[in-house]
């Protein structure tokens, strides 16, 4: 949280919701069930079918563990990030991400 109770707007999915999830567990004891729900089929979101992971966008991520919402960055800090060239990493900070997942080559042997 920033010195307003706004939540960073520029941090990395991924790493944002571990952390707030561990810190979910040690403050409530409270873990969210994973996976498909019983007796459906886990499915790929891949095109070949490949082992996929859906990463929430920043403001669903947020919304889910109950923070306020993201506000809309101002214009001078528009500006500052047109400069910098960070748009479209900012823009991509608000769409869901699909990664390819790899497969663990010693988990094999």
């Amino acid at each position: 949280m920033l010195q307003n109770n706004q939540p960073y707007g520029y941090a990395l999915p991924r790493p944002t919701q571990a952390k707030l999830a561990r810190l979910r567990v040690r403050a409530t004891g409270q873990k969210r069930k994973s996976g498909c729900p019983k007796g459906h089929k886990a499915t790929s979101n891949s095109p070949d079918g490949g082992r996929t992971r859906t990463l929430k966008a920043l403001p669903q991520l947020y919304q889910a563990e109950g923070l306020p919402p993201m506000q809309v960055p101002k214009p001078a800090e528009q500006r500052a990030m047109a400069a910098m060239g960070l748009t479209e990493f900012v823009s991509a900070l608000g769409k869901p991400q699909v990664i390819q997942r790899t497969t663990n080559s010693h988990k094999k042997q």
